[in-house]
């Protein structure tokens, strides 16, 4: 029983630091056109060239590029996404649903773009790569958040065998004779940070999957993300407490 506590202990090491709460930050950069996205990075190159002539060339190379950095990004999630061991399956079904409409919205907006030769309805597509599909600034931090949210719901499975295995450790040790009274307390307080932790992860799925890119253009969908992103970070750090506590009440049994 001690040899199986400490391997799930070292598990839980990983677990804790698997909460993911990072997400997208949004370039500081003007955008080349008003609204639509700024130009940084691999696209550097097409938006300089805009800014030093519009034209429907210009313009079209820029969104092109624009789009395909948006489909390596999307390409990038879709991988996250099948290979996390900590998504329910639902979440994952939608999270990939998302990537996959996202996707596909892109895919035409492309072809709109290459089709396009009015210089201001090329404009106004350029703009919808950024203010209709929010790649960076929505469907990123959710692939994020939701299965950081799920990494605690799956770390609470193995504080719970965790939890388990002390408590029999604890009654054998006051079966004989011993004082088991501070391991006890961090064996209690391990399980209250879990529960803690789990309480604030909970609900985040169910907030965060609806969101939607109008919801972002109108400011609702951004204090979601940010509320979330603090539940997680606090959620972590209490995960990393349950794992200390944890390891008190092991040591407290030797």
């Amino acid at each position: 029983m001690k040899t199986r506590t400490r391997t799930i202990l070292a598990g839980l090491a990983v677990a804790a630091l698997l909460v993911v709460t990072s997400a997208a930050v949004a370039s500081a950069a003007s955008p080349v056109i008003a609204g639509g996205p700024a130009g940084t990075g691999v696209c550097a190159t097409e938006a300089a060239a805009v800014r030093a002539g519009v034209s429907i060339d210009t313009l079209r190379a820029f969104g092109d590029c624009e789009i395909a950095r948006r489909f390596t990004t999307l390409g990038a999630l879709a991988s996250k996404i099948s290979g996390s061991k900590a998504l329910t399956s639902s979440d994952a079904a939608a999270l990939s649903g998302e990537v996959s409409s996202t996707k596909s919205g892109l895919t035409g907006l492309k072809a709109q773009i290459d089709a396009e030769t009015s210089l201001p309805a090329l404009k106004s597509e350029i703009r919808q790569i950024a203010t209709a599909y929010r790649v960076y600034l929505l469907v990123v931090p959710q692939v994020n958040l939701v299965n950081g949210a799920d990494t605690v719901q799956l770390a609470q499975t193995a504080f719970n065998q965790v939890s388990t295995n002390l408590t029999a450790r604890i009654a054998a040790a006051k079966a004989a004779g011993k004082d088991t009274t501070a391991a006890q307390a961090d064996l209690d307080a391990m399980n209250a940070a879990v529960t803690q932790a789990v309480g604030l992860a909970g609900p985040l799925p169910a907030a965060l999957l609806p969101l939607t890119p109008a919801q972002y253009n109108a400011g609702t969908a951004g204090p979601v993300l940010k509320n979330a992103r603090a539940a997680l970070v606090q959620a972590r750090g209490l995960l990393q407490s349950a794992r200390q506590d944890a390891v008190a009440c092991r040591d407290a049994l030797k």
